[in-house]
């Protein structure tokens, strides 16, 4: 199987049009078409681009040997889930949370932003829980937590 047919095969796969691929590495949808029919070989950098764009593992595109996809980088999240002592599901939902398109994670950062806004609107502020004004104040609040959080583990 050549390497024209893996890239369709990833496409596919990933559900995208030709144009939809060809506009996510940069290059034209008739380039993707030329690969997939075997015409043309795509060049060291359009694999490296492909690789780097949906995560694939370079062996694959180019031989298809093993996996399609390389596995998803954990090792920074294994670490922040050590040092926080993360519960399972913690873990899971933030790493979901991090395979998320950029639009989503906006779109639920925005969710969030209302949910906090909302429940802050009904609040009645009490002195030890201080009313959060803004979606400034609640980061203000959150990082004032956590200095106070690393702080206190530091000594």
């Amino acid at each position: 199987m050549s390497i024209g047919i893996r890239i369709k095969q990833l496409r596919r796969y990933l559900d995208l049009t030709q144009q939809e691929f060809a506009d996510r590495i940069g290059v034209r949808r008739n380039t993707i078409a030329n690969y997939e029919t075997k015409r043309n070989n795509p060049v060291d950098s359009v694999v490296s681009l492909i690789c780097r764009e949906f995560s694939v593992r370079e062996e694959w595109l180019r031989t298809g040997e093993g996996e399609m996809f390389a596995p998803a980088p954990s090792a920074a999240l294994d670490a922040l889930a050590k040092e926080r002592g993360l519960s399972h599901g913690a873990y899971i939902a933030i790493e979901k949370f991090l395979n998320l398109s950029p639009e989503l994670q906006d779109g639920i950062i925005g969710y969030f932003t209302e949910v906090a806004a909302a429940l802050n609107a009904d609040a009645v502020p009490s002195s030890a829980a201080p009313a959060l004004e803004s979606a400034e104040d609640l980061h203000a609040e959150l990082d004032r937590q956590l200095a106070a959080e690393k702080e206190a583990a530091a000594k």
